[in-house]
């Protein structure tokens, strides 16, 4: 977020934004607004979402113990924290040093995998089910992240990559 109007800023420097910069400016503008709107989104909807999943893992996981459990749950809801501000901040370097490699080891130390990819994929319907299509495709990008890096999934495109595909509207 921050280097895509600092570019524009740093153009700006010598002289008014040229027609296709305050266009670009606005898109940037709007795609902010989106991700913020998004952000709010799952920050007032986290308790509803996680407590759907947790219902569905019990089930699942009847055997597993509840410490387990709660374990996999606060790894996933702080993946969801760390990924909803990476998207805010459009920088998946922030839910990568920040979480990911920290989280990469515990979940493989625990033997974990099962049931983190499960609550992933819960979290990822439930998340379709809350969030708008354009919403989702701003997060979706950096739950694609947590999965190659924690649970060793095939790579999707970078977050950066897809944030400059999106458009609003166009």
């Amino acid at each position: 977020m921050q280097k895509d109007f600092e570019r524009l800023f740093h153009r700006a420097e010598d002289h008014y934004l040229h027609p296709l910069e305050i266009i670009s400016f606005r898109k940037n503008l709007g795609l902010m607004q989106e991700r913020l709107n998004t952000y709010r989104l799952l920050r007032d909807g986290e308790t509803i979402l996680f407590q759907a999943i947790a219902d569905q893992l019990e089930m699942e996981f009847n055997d597993a113990p509840v410490a387990q459990l709660h374990q996999a749950l606060l790894h996933w809801i702080s993946i969801l924290r760390y990924g909803a501000m990476a998207m805010l901040l459009s920088n998946p370097e922030y839910l990568q040093y920040r979480l990911l490699e920290w989280l990469e080891g515990v979940v493989q130390a625990h033997e974990m995998v099962a049931m983190e990819t499960r609550v992933s994929e819960l979290l990822k319907e439930q998340l379709q089910s809350l969030l708008e299509p354009l919403q989702y495709h701003l997060l979706e990008p950096f739950l694609a992240q947590a999965d190659q890096t924690i649970l060793g999934q095939a790579p999707a495109p970078a977050p950066e990559e897809e944030a400059e595909m999106m458009t609003l509207g166009e």
